[in-house]
C-alpha cells in the first residue's frame, strides 16, 4: 500500500488479527521484569528452537514488561508448551500465556480486552465499516446528515482543544500535536499552508482524509465532519466562531483535501 506523495510515512499493521497461510502461529504472552538480559535469553530461545517472530507487541509499567509475540512454529523443532516452559525457567520471567490459533493459519488476539488510548477505551472499525457512517448517512439523509456530521466534527473539535491544551504549551504546539495525533491514529496527514493566528485565517491540506476516501466517487467535497472537527478546534484557538470550506477532495478526484479557515462573517 501506498499513498501518492507521502514518502515519509508507512502503514502499520496492527495485527490484532493475523492470517498467514501455510504458517503454524501461536501467540504467546510473557509477564517478565523490564531487564535487556530478559529479552536476550528469550530471543536465543527462539533461535535455538527454529522459532520465528511475526509480531511483537511490548508494554512496560513499574520496571516489569507485558511482550506478547505472534510466533511461528512452522519448523519449530519444539511444541509451543515446552518453549513456555522453558521461557519461564528465564530468570525475570513471571508467567507465561498462550493463545491458540483461531482457524488454520488465523490467530486472533482474544487476551488483550479492552482496547485503551492514552487510558480510555478506543473500538478499531475496518474502512468497510465506517464506509457505511460516513457516505451512507450523507446519501439516505441528505443535507441533515451532512450537517449532523459536521457539527458533530465540532464538538469533537472543541473536546480535542480542551484536551491536548494540558500538553501544549502553545497554540502553534497544539496544532502540531493534532496534526500528528491525527496521522497516528490513521485519520490523515496534516500539512499547515498558512497559520495566521493574529487574522485567524488558516489554510490546510490532508492528505488521505479517511472520511473523504470513503465518498468516493463524489461530484462534491465530502469532509464535512472532518470541517467541523477543524472549526471545532480552531473556533477555541482564536476564541472566536470560524467558517471552513473544503476547497479540493480526494472524494472528487483531488490528490488532496484542502481546507481554508477564516472568521465568521
Amino acid at each position: 500500500m501506498e499513498f501518492r506523495g507521502l514518502d515519509a510515512v508507512k502503514p502499520l499493521e496492527l495485527s490484532r488479527i493475523i492470517y498467514s497461510p501455510g504458517k503454524k502461529l501461536f501467540g504467546v504472552i510473557i509477564n517478565a521484569a523490564n531487564k535487556p538480559q530478559v529479552y536476550s535469553s528469550i530471543i536465543n530461545l527462539l533461535a535455538k528452537y527454529s522459532i520465528l517472530p511475526t509480531s511483537l507487541f511490548l508494554i512496560s509499567k513499574d520496571n516489569v514488561a507485558e511482550i506478547m509475540w505472534v510466533l511461528d512454529f512452522s519448523n519449530a523443532k519444539i511444541s509451543v508448551e515446552k518453549i513456555g516452559k522453558e521461557i519461564l525457567d528465564v530468570e525475570g520471567v513471571h508467567n507465561v500465556k498462550y493463545i491458540k490459533p483461531l482457524l488454520k493459519s488465523l490467530l486472533v488476539d482474544t487476551y488483550h480486552f479492552p482496547l485503551l488510548v492514552r487510558g480510555e477505551r478506543a473500538c478499531i472499525f475496518r474502512k468497510s465499516v465506517l464506509r457505511e457512517l460516513f457516505r451512507d448517512i450523507k446519501k439516505r439523509l441528505g443535507e441533515t446528515g451532512k450537517i449532523f456530521l459536521f457539527y458533530q466534527g465540532m464538538e469533537d473539535g472543541r473536546n480535542i482543544f480542551e484536551d491536548y491544551r494540558k500538553y501544549a504549551k502553545s497554540n502553534r504546539e497544539l496544532l502540531t500535536l493534532f496534526a500528528e495525533v491525527a496521522k497516528a491514529v490513521g485519520w490523515g496527514v496534516v500539512e499547515y499552508i498558512e497559520t495566521d493566528f493574529t487574522r485567524r485565517t488558516f489554510l490546510l491540506k490532508i492528505y488521505e482524509c479517511m472520511e473523504c476516501e470513503l465518498c468516493k466517487p463524489s461530484k462534491e467535497p465530502c469532509g464535512f465532519f472532518s470541517k467541523g472537527i477543524i472549526a471545532g478546534l480552531l473556533s477555541r484557538i482564536v476564541n472566536e466562531e470560524v467558517e471552513v470550506h473544503e476547497l479540493m477532495c480526494i472524494a472528487k478526484g483531488d490528490p488532496y483535501c484542502l481546507f481554508r479557515v477564516g472568521p465568521r462573517g
